[in-house]
């Protein structure tokens, strides 16, 4: 039997999963676009204008994602929980896309918000663990993130004295 922590995330994390994949899958089925009136060099055919620009689709919140963004920092659980629930994030992502989010934590929330290629945010913008475009610990901290492989990624948090690489520290290997 899964823990009490664990069971929490159990049914958001297979609806988040189910949407993601519809999405990721939608948007890699679409047509191919309209070339809009353009010559094989890429000028504007004659008595045409050029195509202009397209705005990018807004993001698409998967489901579960408001709920995993409120099971982070909550006054009732764990720090340790906190590290669950930023695991439960990355784990969606590398569902719906394959591997990790790639770079400093920055990168991750910007790929976790929506600024993905199947333009799905796991993570509201709005999110209160989002300050200054980093995802913090309880303790106002950025979380580290370190690619151990495509697959797992090493989550860091300071701790309460906020310094990382310290006794202190929690981190999710």
């Amino acid at each position: 039997m899964l823990p009490r922590s664990a069971r929490s995330f159990a049914a958001p994390a297979l609806v988040l999963l189910a949407a993601t994949l519809v999405v990721v899958l939608w948007r890699q089925g679409r047509a191919p676009k309209d070339d809009g009136g353009l010559s094989a060099n890429g000028s504007a055919t004659a008595g045409q204008t050029p195509p202009q620009p397209v705005a990018e689709p807004e993001p698409v919140l998967m489901p579960a994602a408001t709920e995993l963004s409120a099971a982070l920092n909550r006054v009732e659980s764990s720090p340790e929980e906190d590290l669950q629930a930023v695991g439960q994030l990355l784990y969606f992502f590398r569902q719906g896309f394959g591997e990790n989010p790639v770079g400093q934590n920055e990168d991750v929330v910007a790929a976790l918000t929506g600024q993905n290629p199947g333009r799905a945010a796991y993570l509201p913008k709005d999110s209160p663990s989002i300050v200054d475009g980093r995802l913090v610990d309880r303790w106002g901290s950025p979380y580290w993130f370190h690619p151990v492989s495509g697959q797992h990624m090493e989550i860091r948090s300071a701790g309460p004295d906020r310094e990382l690489f310290t006794p202190d520290d929690l981190f999710e290997p």
